[in-house]
């Protein structure tokens, strides 16, 4: 049984909860082999001209997620943005997504 949480997400902010499967986007520094997606639950890996990857696809649950967060920091790759996808491919809730050192990515 899945239930919402909630903590204090800062001021003017809402705090996402996530009740089912989710498509996210994930972006990391360098460019990532095609054989590292089945490490990382198959997530499609797309190499980018600004010399990072991003991985996308669909994440059952939290616990999926955090799973592949763990590997990805396993092998040592720094990790630059995360964040949900709505239907459309654009990002669910947020319209400018953060980094994950505090500073807007834009």
């Amino acid at each position: 049984m899945n239930c919402p949480t909630s903590s204090p997400a800062g001021p003017g902010q809402t705090r996402p909860t996530v009740t089912g499967p989710a498509t996210y986007e994930i972006q990391v520094v360098g460019h990532l082999d095609d054989h590292w997606a089945a490490t990382l639950d198959d997530l499609a890996l797309v190499r980018l001209d600004d010399g990072t990857t991003s991985l996308t696809g669909p994440v059952i649950d939290q616990a999926q997620l955090h799973g592949v967060l763990a590997r990805i920091r396993d092998l040592g790759v720094p990790l630059l943005t995360l964040r949900a996808l709505d239907g459309a491919g654009g990002a669910a809730g947020t319209e400018h997504p953060r980094d994950l050192g505090g500073q807007e990515r834009r």
